[in-house]
């Protein structure tokens, strides 16, 4: 009984720490893009970030979605990632009408409703474990506008005219 005992407590302790893991999910924010040398355009909005480095950092890890092991079959960090992204279906089955992105918009397209919590999402919010922050959201949210080939929403205040 006592090796029985131990084999349960170890499963319990592994458990444990995959759990945590994904409790931690991905690391958040990119405040500084030069870190990563990731400053160019493409998808990068008015920060400079852009969405391979959002991917990268906040999506990309081995329990997430990966090149090697993706999670729900979606690889966010290889590149071409909008040939795996625009106009293909969730992989989920109780949500396989849900477009993952629909180029030029953002509000339909179900990796924002993720991102965002939005009510009806299968599963949980992602990123796992953290909500992303709003520049990496911008990031991606002017990513499908540009897909789109929609510029960008300049948002100048009430005041303005605009």
């Amino acid at each position: 009984m006592i090796r029985g005992d131990r084999h349960t407590a170890m499963r319990r302790l592994a458990l444990s720490i995959f759990s945590s893991l994904l409790l931690v999910g991905c690391p958040g924010g990119l405040d500084n893009c030069e870190d990563f040398n990731a400053c160019a355009g493409g998808g990068g909005g008015s920060t400079g970030v852009t969405v391979e480095l959002v991917f990268q950092v906040n999506c990309g890890n081995a329990v997430c979605h990966d090149a090697d092991q993706p999670a729900a079959m979606l690889d966010l960090v290889s590149p071409n990632v909008a040939s795996r992204t625009v106009g293909v279906n969730s992989t989920d089955p109780n949500c396989g009408s849900d477009i993952i992105v629909i180029a030029g918009d953002p509000i339909e397209s179900y990796m924002m409703k993720k991102i965002l919590n939005e009510p009806g999402i299968c599963g949980g919010q992602m990123p796992i474990g953290t909500i992303l922050d709003a520049e990496d959201t911008d990031v991606i949210r002017q990513w499908i506008l540009d897909l789109g080939g929609v510029p960008a929403i300049i948002n100048e205040g009430p005041d303005s005219g605009v």
